[in-house]
């Protein structure tokens, strides 16, 4: 009686069924494309929608991108242009795919204080979206700031970027030869490389073949149908086509057919049963393998507060697809992925809560907690070391690097050497002491004297110099990268005195004198003479006599001695001639003293 109640319920059920397809009920549109009715919220990686497949003129039910588009669309991810079109081969703008990418991981918007980039302001549409999911996103980094560009283009290798940080794939290891087997891989953004490789090797992207070759395309632009089929392929399951079996409908009457379905569900859904154990000095994580045909994942999830973390709630440490990986090391080497209660990595000596969350294609299950105590490395944030780039600007050489803000944070020092490739502080000196962390740039310009340097207490004009800077910390001192420039700026007065001239007459003799010059860059002296020029310098006015050591202080005037290039023959008696003398420094730089008139008293008896 039993069976035969059973069946008719079933062929009812399935009656009904066939029935109420037949009539469908669509949620309704907006020309906006706006849902007007609720979405439960749940994950389901089957493909269902309630958009009226006629809702838009330009992407029919044979559209190569119709089911992706209308699943982005059911859940709000994308909408409509208006008027009935989709326009599915627009472009996506950078702007646009953000809120997308929002939309999809279901992230929480945030909108701090102080914008991230320079040309997305508060007021922007975009602010949230852009500030929200900026950890998935590329961005434009300059000498003058940070920029996102919201307006531009969004392209195929910034969405490769997005899925493999989206998946957690990007700390993976990929031979970057992958990406040879497209025509155009020069065309990558270096700094991508990687991102395309991995998005590659896990079949998230593919390339286009044409005339025989296989082409990633890097810049072209995404388009909505494009950005609609990558996102819904990397973050939703296919669904899978299976036989209807009465036997298996979930109810019944008896209570062992009860048992067998909490039976199958568990086989399904099984649940980790996470350990922990610490071997030198490294924490790791380990859990039982699940073989679940739907399975989609391990995360590991960690928490400072919560003694229960799970995953979406306390966000993850790591994102592992690979069912027979049972273990992590929680070494600090990867930050935390968004909701963290603790910061992007552990600190040294504190307790934390650590589970599994495993991932199925229709929900999540959590794994026991296990609290720990962290002694592995450091968190990197805390010693981050300096990454020194040079400008030239408005014709002043310029440091910059990125703003530090540990909170083990004591100041910035600005560091060269002349010989030492690899320049630190305290070792080498240093030209500036910075203790205000969000003063992240040094203005190279002779304006301040060097302390404990190997070259003086000045730059000089044309030669190269190694430039660092040595971040300073509570319990530790990290220098950051070195750089070779040139330095092209004005050269230290102090470096390069200009002698102090003086005459008079001694026991019936002219003497030149000038102040002792103490300089390391001093070479010689020339002392000039001219009857015309009233403030004569070397080499345009010639010298006399002789080139004369860094040493000489005097000269005595010796008419009958050869002068050079001057504008007179001979030093006549009575006759005005104006006096100087120019200190020759290294690279030949010349630096004239003042000039001083002599009335010439010398009779040619006297020569």
């Amino acid at each position: 009686m039993k069976k035969k109640l059973k069946a008719l319920i079933s062929l009812f059920i399935c009656i009904a069924v066939i029935f109420c397809s037949a009539f469908p009920a669509f949620a309704a549109k907006d020309n906006n494309g706006k849902n007007n009715g609720k979405n439960n919220g749940k994950k389901d990686s089957k493909y269902k929608y309630s958009i009226n497949v006629k809702c838009f003129d330009d992407v029919k039910e044979d559209h190569w991108a119709f089911k992706y588009i209308m699943w982005m669309l059911d859940r709000d991810i994308i909408q409509g242009i208006g008027n009935n079109k989709f326009n599915p081969n627009g472009t996506v703008t950078r702007a646009e795919f953000a809120k997308m990418m929002v939309k999809t991981l279901d992230l929480k918007l945030i909108t701090p204080d102080k914008p991230t980039f320079d040309d997305v302001n508060k007021k922007a549409w975009e602010y949230p979206y852009v500030e929200s999911s900026k950890n998935y996103l590329t961005y434009y980094k300059t000498s003058t700031g940070n920029y996102f560009k919201p307006s531009e283009p969004s392209v195929r290798e910034d969405m490769a970027v997005a899925l493999v940080k989206a998946l957690g794939y990007q700390n993976e290891t990929v031979d970057e030869n992958i990406i040879k087997q497209f025509e155009d891989a020069d065309e990558i953004t270096p700094s991508l490389r990687k991102y395309v490789a991995l998005a590659v090797k896990y079949g998230l992207m593919k390339g286009t073949p044409k005339d025989g070759k296989l082409y990633f395309n890097p810049m072209s632009n995404l388009t909505r149908a494009e950005a609609s089929a990558l996102l819904y392929r990397a973050f939703v399951v296919k669904e899978e086509k299976v036989p209807y079996e009465e036997d298996k409908l979930p109810y019944g009457d008896d209570e062992e057919d009860e048992d067998e379905d909490d039976d199958d569900e568990e086989d399904v859904y099984v649940k980790p049963v996470v350990k922990v154990k610490t071997s030198d000095g490294k924490v790791i994580v380990s859990w039982n393998k699940i073989d679940s045909p739907k399975f989609q994942g391990y995360r590991v999830v960690i928490s400072k507060n919560d003694s229960t973390p799970a995953y979406p709630e306390n966000g993850y440490l790591f994102y592992i697809t690979d069912k027979n990986q049972t273990s992590a090391i929680i070494d600090n080497s990867k930050p935390y992925v968004v909701n963290s209660d603790f910061g992007k990595y552990l600190n040294k000596g504190e307790v934390y809560y650590v589970s599994v969350t495993a991932e199925y294609s229709d929900k999540f299950v959590t794994g026991n907690a296990v609290k720990f105590k962290y002694d592995g490395p450091e968190n990197p944030e805390l010693y981050v070391a300096p990454e020194v780039n040079a400008y030239i600007e408005n014709g002043k050489l310029v440091l910059r690097w990125q703003q530090i803000d540990s909170p083990k944070f004591v100041g910035y020092r600005v560091v060269a050497s002349k010989n030492d490739s690899t320049p630190s502080y305290p070792e080498n000196g240093y030209l500036y002491s910075i203790t205000d962390r969000t003063k992240n740039y040094a203005i190279i310009d002779n304006k301040t004297k060097y302390t404990d340097g190997d070259f003086g207490g000045y730059f000089i004009k044309g030669e190269k110099y190694y430039f660092s800077v040595t971040a300073i910390y509570l319990d530790k001192i990290v220098p950051g990268n070195a750089i070779r420039v040139q330095y092209d700026g004005e050269d230290s007065p102090e470096l390069f005195p200009a002698p102090q001239v003086s005459a008079a007459y001694e026991d019936g003799k002219l003497v030149i004198k000038w102040d002792k010059i103490d300089s390391p860059q001093l070479v010689e002296y020339r002392l000039v003479i001219s009857e015309k020029n009233k403030t004569p310098a070397y080499p345009a006015d010639g010298y006399y006599d002789e080139a004369y050591p860094a040493d000489t202080t005097s000269v005595v005037i010796d008419g009958s001695k050869t002068y050079h290039d001057g504008d007179f023959s001979d030093l006549t008696y009575g006759n005005e001639y104006y006096f100087s003398v120019t200190a020759v420094y290294k690279n030949n730089k010349y630096v004239a003293g003042n000039p001083v008139k002599v009335l010439y008293l010398i009779s040619d008896e006297n020569k």
